[in-house]
């Protein structure tokens, strides 16, 4: 990360509940997936049982319980193990979320008089996200009241500042590397190196996709492009990569972001700073991108990392960033996604004329909405529906502490509710003054329209959405030679304005609901 201070230090944020807390790395031992635990003697409520982690029981924290919020279903959820003075503990988690890097100066302390409330370190702002995150006191947490303590039983993995100084300073000077899995080839990056860590990265198809470049993301109100780290080093082929990535994390390349597709984040963890060993210049198809390899005979034996392979490819962000191939990718994309920001400015408010530029998706059968209109598109998560599935609307997603209703847009429509799992996603729209979630099954493409015949079409006759009429009556033609079809045109600005008039969300003011009448009625007639 360019503008890193020497002063930043790495944190890692998670979800639970509603809350977005954070943690500093140098606390966080690892990431296990949520199982059953084994019950403990133990009279505190909040401790909810206790982990085995290779013979040990390592005693978790449910933090809503400690704080008397209402409790939820982890589901599928995690365990984070915490190190302090050589103990270890565990709190439930929904989610982890991302790594920032941040200096502890900034950070807006709060005060507490009681134990529990003295977990609550002060508030950090994440740049990377723009969003404000709750850190933790990790010394408070273990010293809550009735806290059993387990004893670490791999104390060599504690942090540097926890080392005692009488040892020879080589050996305590110690480099951080983000442990990961793409395909089955497994690799290590220096944390400092990244911008930010994203999860279950929402794919957007590309025309000029292929090979190791894999589409787009949109990521800081840019889109930017996604290249399969596996294959770009030409150490695997991500054949299911729809299916399997969960996770990618951003560089920069000359100044402009890049994400790097991975399966999944294994741990953080830090070594002697000269256990990378170098590797051969050849049988490498790109050598020159990676620093070396860490051998897994560096952990113990009882280390699940070293049980995992025989090395960890340790990458060299400075010189990927120096590919030819990947500057001229997000150079083209940088200024691809400038240009589109600046048509958007210049029509801000009103609805573009003509042909217009498509995203596709399906509900049942494939639609289309200018895409313009779309602000973010983010993943579905089941988690999300909370009413009865009589309800168009589907519950509320929270993002950059904005509260968002999500409906299902063909159930909105006067379909049935769609069936939606992790190939679905939730186009986010803000018009007349509020933002609204429409989950879609699946994205197809985003595609020129060829042709948008001005014809009466559609209407009450309509055999799949019947009911109130809610669409523009448009068609558009897309794609080219085999692939040519007509498509229907659904006006999502139109759509949260019917369903701020519906439900009584919010009332935009009455000129503005005029004007925006006015400028969709014109757009319909084009």
């Amino acid at each position: 990360m360019s503008d890193l201070s020497q002063y930043d230090q790495g944190y890692g944020s998670f979800r639970i509940g509603e809350m977005t807390l954070a943690l500093p790395m140098k606390s966080v031992r690892e990431v296990v997936p949520f199982h059953p635990l084994m019950a403990l003697p133990c009279p505190q409520p909040w401790i909810k049982g206790g982990l085995d982690l290779r013979g040990v029981s390592i005693p978790v924290l449910d933090l809503e319980c400690l704080l008397n919020r209402p409790g939820h279903q982890y589901e599928p959820g995690c365990i984070l193990l915490i190190a302090h003075e050589n103990h270890l503990l565990g709190l439930i988690a929904d989610q982890v979320k991302a790594l920032f890097f941040a200096n502890p100066g900034n950070l807006h302390t709060v005060s507490a008089t009681d134990a529990i409330g003295s977990i609550f370190a002060g508030s950090l702002m994440n740049k990377e996200l723009n969003q404000l995150v709750q850190v933790l006191s990790t010394q408070a947490l273990f010293q809550l009241p009735g806290l059993p303590k387990a004893e670490d039983p791999e104390p060599h993995r504690q942090s540097l500042e926890l080392q005692t100084s009488n040892e020879d300073t080589a050996l305590n000077t110690r480099t951080p590397l983000m442990l990961m899995q793409s395909t089955s080839t497994l690799f290590a990056v220096n944390p400092k190196d990244i911008e930010t860590t994203v999860v279950n990265p929402v794919l957007l198809p590309s025309e000029y996709a292929g090979g190791f470049y894999k589409g787009n993301l949109d990521y800081r109100e840019q889109t930017i492009p996604a290249v399969d780290l596996a294959s770009y080093l030409g150490l695997g082929n991500n054949k299911q990569l729809k299916q399997t990535t969960q996770q990618a994390f951003v560089i920069r390349i000359d100044g402009n972001p890049l994400a790097l597709l991975i399966d999944r984040v294994l741990d953080i963890v830090h070594v002697p700073h000269n256990s990378v060993i170098p590797l051969p210049g050849f049988g490498l198809p790109k050598a020159a991108q990676l620093e070396g390899a860490l051998p897994c005979t560096v952990f113990s034996k009882e280390d699940p990392h070293s049980q995992r392979g025989p090395q960890y490819f340790v990458l060299s962000c400075p010189r990927i960033s120096e590919d030819q191939e990947l500057l001229e990718l997000a150079s083209i994309l940088a200024k691809a996604s400038a240009t589109a920001q600046e048509d958007a400015e210049n029509q801000q408010g009103k609805v573009a004329h003509g042909l217009d530029r498509l995203m596709v998706y399906r509900l049942g059968t494939e639609f289309s909405t200018p895409i313009e209109q779309v602000r973010k598109v983010l993943p579905y998560r089941s988690d999300i529906e909370i009413f009865e599935r009589g309800n168009p609307m589907l519950g509320m997603l929270t993002h950059r502490n904005e509260s968002i209703p999500v409906f299902d847009l063909a159930q909105w429509l006067g379909a049935a509710r769609q069936s939606l799992d992790h190939e679905s996603s939730i186009l986010v729209v803000n018009a007349h003054g509020a933002s609204v979630g429409f989950a879609v099954t699946s994205l197809t493409a985003i595609e020129n329209a060829q042709w948008e015949p001005n014809v009466p079409v559609l209407g009450e006759q309509r055999q799949l959405l019947h009911g109130q009429l809610k669409t523009t009556q448009r068609l558009a033609q897309i794609g080219e030679n085999k692939h040519q079809r007509m498509v229907e045109v659904i006006d999502l600005y139109q759509q949260v304005l019917l369903i701020l008039d519906q439900f009584g969300l919010a009332k935009p003011a009455a000129t503005e609901v005029a004007a925006d009448s006015a400028e969709n009625s014109e757009h319909a007639a084009h």
